[in-house]
């Protein structure tokens, strides 16, 4: 039997399946309105296979989130690879205002953090995703800054993260309030690139 064959690899597949189709239930009705035997169905299997993977749907919405932390780590990762991790993120800056701008991804968003103001587990594990992130942008802006990022005073590198993370997540919550947000990339890149500057660099 092949790896791609292997039974855990299988499981896997079908577990990102569910997790598709719940974010599009979750996006199209909500996470309360979406039932279980919907988002059975949008993935193309019973209700009783998604029950083997997942105990319920505030299971469902934390892998989904889980997922998207992971999504932006590998992100992270991939900018800390780079000799120059800035020019890269300058370079990709329309694409990601672009990214960030999309209705459907603002409505999903927006589901799970109206959920978890109100469901203190999943509150926990949107927390925590944002902490890992948050940590990871820390240590992208201290690579980018290198040795200088010493002379900064103290609590200067997380105050540049969090206002790294509210720019980008401030573009997605503005997509629903602006749909046709994602046609001015061009024009907002220039000045995110300026921002970017600020922030990534003494």
């Amino acid at each position: 039997m092949t790896a791609s064959t292997t039974p855990s690899d299988r499981a896997l597949a079908r577990r990102q399946q569910v997790l598709d189709a719940a974010a599009e239930c979750f996006r199209r009705r909500g996470f309360h309105a979406a039932s279980m035997a919907e988002i059975a169905k949008t993935a193309g299997m019973s209700p009783g296979h998604i029950y083997n993977l997942f105990e319920n749907k505030d299971d469902i919405i934390a892998a989904i989130v889980e997922r998207d932390c992971e999504d932006v780590l590998g992100r992270i990762a991939a900018f800390q690879q780079e000799e120059d991790l800035l020019q890269r993120m300058l370079a990709e800056t329309e694409q990601a205002i672009d990214e960030h701008s999309q209705v459907a991804e603002a409505a999903l968003q927006l589901e799970v953090l109206a959920e978890a103001s109100r469901n203190p587990k999943l509150a926990t594990v949107v927390q925590q995703s944002e902490a890992l992130v948050n940590r990871k942008a820390q240590e992208l802006i201290r690579q980018s800054l290198g040795e200088r990022a010493d002379d900064l005073p103290p609590g200067e590198i997380q105050g540049r993260a969090l206002l790294l993370g509210a720019l980008f997540n401030g573009l997605t919550v503005l997509s629903v309030r602006q749909p046709a947000l994602s046609q001015h990339a061009p024009a907002m890149a220039p000045v995110m690139r300026r921002m970017l500057r600020v922030l990534m660099a003494p």
